[in-house]
């Protein structure tokens, strides 16, 4: 199993300079750019892990119980359901910040009306408290420059 590692750089502000409790031990603060220097490691999943068998199978019971309605789209491997219980317990260093419960991936294929049509039932059906977007390069570049 191998561990990627990524450093990212977190802008922050004020006087006081407190970091967030998220990142006690993860970071170190240039103070002349008032930015956080963060690390963070994600171990990759185990070798052979399918996530249509890991989750597909999951994600379809759960869906057929509580939204029949979108089915087809798990059945089609466009939606996925990941829970917060299949990873464990929340790290001590990480018990202030607040982890949703289930995470609803659905997959698009940059913007055909089939996806808008996908991520609007997908919405619709559950009413989430967020909504995230990842855009691929081409389409965040797009997006800004007009």
């Amino acid at each position: 199993m191998q561990t990627l590692t990524v450093s990212f750089p977190i802008p922050f502000s004020g006087s006081n300079h407190r970091l967030p409790p998220i990142l006690l031990g993860l970071s170190r603060i240039n103070r002349l750019t008032s930015e956080i220097k963060a690390q963070i490691s994600i171990r990759s999943p185990p070798l052979g892990f399918d996530y249509r068998t890991e989750l597909a199978e999951e994600s379809r019971m759960v869906v057929a119980a509580e939204h029949p309605e979108l089915v087809d789209l798990v059945d089609g491997g466009r939606l996925v359901l990941v829970e917060k219980r299949r990873f464990g317990p929340v790290p001590e260093w990480r018990r202030e910040f607040v982890e949703p419960e289930a995470i609803w991936l659905v997959g698009t294929s940059h913007v055909s009306q089939n996806s808008v049509v996908d991520v609007e039932r997908v919405i619709r059906a559950l009413s989430p408290d967020n909504v995230v977007v990842e855009l691929c390069r081409s389409r965040q570049v797009s997006s800004i420059c007009p």
